[in-house]
């Protein structure tokens, strides 16, 4: 299977401002009184990660979907906590293992992990017009072991693939509240994708494996949404983010949803 990467055109980039809320916590819910309040995310992604074969820098394409519940935590007014469990499947183009019996060029779509993740929010300017926070986040995908024969052999052959990789952002949120209902947001953060895919093949008796180190090309991201308020306890919040790098541009969309009790 092969996973193709998308185009982010105007078009979409618009919607998703006029669908979309703001990423990982940074504007506050209807009901912000609430203690508690928890919802699903989904993301979707495209970054370019490198990695290194005899001394050479190669590049390939990770795509990547989450989907998630977010348990959210006011400790005091102004600052917050999220916790995430959840399921990711992430898909490479081109990722290269020459170190085996034989040589692969994987191109592997939709392989299944365990998603992990952890948010904090500080307010450091909050009420009138504008509003000004800081975000952090750090996410985990545990990749699941997905296994693929090899086509092409006079004899029985497969190999193994398992995935592991960490996303870690850090950055100001800078939220527009002078509209009833919905509220505009800036988001320029630090954006790092670090992680490992070991590949393991079986050719009858002839047994390897590999492992390549993975690290994302683009370390910032600039992030543009809205928050939706749906109804007094009901937010839509969802971000379009850009991630620039050498020769190219990253994306992300994210849509989240909370429920405040």
């Amino acid at each position: 299977m092969k996973s193709r990467p998308m185009c982010c055109g105007t078009l979409v980039f618009v919607l998703f401002l006029g669908f979309t809320p703001a990423a990982f916590g940074q504007a506050r819910p209807p009901s912000d009184t609430s203690s508690f309040r928890p919802g699903l995310e989904l993301e979707y992604g495209s970054r370019t990660v490198g990695w290194t074969e005899d001394g050479q820098e190669a590049t390939s394409k990770m795509t990547s979907f989450l989907a998630s519940l977010v348990l959210e935590f006011k400790i005091q007014p102004g600052f917050l906590l999220a916790a995430r469990v959840g399921y990711s499947s992430t898909s490479f183009e081109n990722l290269v293992f020459r170190s085996l019996p034989l040589s692969i060029e994987l191109e592997a779509g939709g392989i299944g992990g365990l998603l992990l993740g952890a948010e904090v929010e500080k307010a450091l300017v909050a009420g009138g017009t504008f509003s000004l926070d800081v975000v952090g986040q750090f996410l985990a995908s545990l990749g699941l072991a997905k296994k693929w024969d090899i086509p092409g052999l006079a004899v029985e052959g497969s190999v193994q693939g398992k995935p592991t990789w960490m996303k870690a952002s850090l950055g100001p949120v800078l939220a527009y509240r002078g509209w009833e209902g919905v509220t505009p947001f800036l988001y320029p953060r630090l954006d790092y994708i670090w992680g490992k895919f070991k590949l393991e093949e079986t050719i009858q008796e002839l047994k390897g494996s590999e492992e390549r180190d993975i690290k994302a090309k683009a370390i910032f991201g600039l992030g543009l949404g809205a928050d939706l308020e749906l109804s007094t306890r009901l937010l839509l919040r969802g971000e379009a983010a850009l991630y620039p790098r050498e020769g190219g541009t990253d994306y992300s969309f994210t849509v989240r949803t909370l429920f405040a009790f």
